[in-house]
């Protein structure tokens, strides 16, 4: 494996921002980086996702759910491929259904960490477990992401603080085959009306102001690279128009005295108490904080990919704040719809040919 820089303890800055980058992200909302992950950082993570695929591409031949596992394609085609034939597997790579040790490595390389000390002016950093795994497949309906603030989706309590989104793509990121979108200088206003998508898999803006196009500013990202987003900030993306996989992660930060489930020792007062077990909630309730840099208490720094899959799994759920009426409930329930949907269009392909 790549000896990949840790942040289990206190230092100094060394990827450090000039003051135009931190104007920008506070004037606009966002900031693009290049070259913020090495190239051997990224393939270790590549390389997890791969046999991760490896076993359920194996797994799903094996039970007669996939006609072969289409191992001949690369990192970019092969998820595509086994779309076509059963959308449920790639379904299945989506978001946090893919929890591999590896991802904590990325999640507590010292730049990203570094990045968020500075843009959340504290070096007392807590990452959000709710990390996102994005492949982005062609001719799947839940490839776009409409307009949202991500505020949307976390407790109302957390509306006025920043929770920093690192979202960084695993190959480059275009316009044709999907990066970000964003609406910059919107995060100063108040978190928008959100409503649950036609599928209720996501929540979208109903804000007719967002759809004036002049305002949108299409993000390309090249894979190293970074696109950084407030909690508050408009952003989307939509289709994939190329024959590839737009693979992609998003990670979340925030300051240690904000809201938080992570078993440290809290620096506030202003804690909010869950009433059944006294559990802090977070921000985003449902998974599990952790310290990722402490000057104050470097020993409850989460160290290991082991201790992370370990704090997952121990991890007890917490329901969100139901604001938009949606639930994580009818989000599974719209990507059941989506399979299911994805499986009658390539009948219907077959079919015609």
């Amino acid at each position: 494996l790549p000896s990949i820089p840790m942040s289990s303890a206190p230092a100094p800055v060394e990827y450090v921002l000039s003051p135009s980058q931190i104007e920008k992200f506070e004037e606009e909302g966002y900031l693009v980086l290049e070259d913020v992950f090495p190239h051997d950082v990224l393939q270790h993570i590549i390389d997890a996702i791969k046999r991760d695929l490896d076993t359920k591409a194996s797994a799903a031949v094996a039970e007669g759910l996939l006609s072969r596992d289409y191992a001949e394609y690369d990192f970019e085609r092969r998820l595509a491929m086994i779309n076509d034939e059963n959308p449920k597997i790639a379904s299945s790579m989506w978001d946090f259904q893919v929890a591999l040790p590896e991802f904590f490595d990325l999640i507590s390389y010292k730049r990203v960490v570094d990045i968020a000390q500075q843009l959340c002016h504290s070096d007392e950093i807590i990452a959000s477990s709710v990390y996102r795994l994005r492949p982005k497949v062609p001719r799947h309906m839940l490839s776009a992401v409409p307009w949202h603030q991500d505020s949307g989706y976390f407790e109302p309590s957390c509306d006025k603080d920043l929770i920093l989104t690192v979202w960084l793509p695993l190959v480059d990121a275009t316009q044709e085959n999907g990066c970000m979108w964003v609406i910059p200088g919107l995060h100063k206003g108040e978190v928008m009306q959100h409503e649950p998508d036609g599928i209720k898999h996501y929540l979208q803006i109903r804000d007719e102001s967002i759809k004036d196009e002049s305002k949108w500013v299409c993000c390309p990202v090249k894979k190293g690279g970074v696109f950084l987003v407030t909690n508050r900030t408009p952003h989307a993306s939509f289709e994939n128009k190329t024959d590839r996989v737009r693979w992609s992660m998003d990670l979340r930060y925030q300051a240690a005295s904000l809201p938080t489930n992570a078993k440290i020792t809290h620096s506030t007062a202003n804690i909010v108490v869950d009433g059944d077990d006294g559990v802090p909630l977070s921000c985003n309730p449902p998974e599990p904080d952790f310290l990722v840099r402490s000057r104050l208490h470097p020993d409850q720094v989460l160290k290991t990919g082991r201790d992370f899959i370990q704090l997952r799994q121990d991890h007890k759920y917490k329901a969100s704040t139901n604001r938009w009426n949606y639930s994580l409930t009818e989000r599974s329930e719209g990507s059941n719809y989506a399979e299911d949907k994805e499986e009658e269009s390539n009948e219907e392909k077959k079919d015609e040919k």
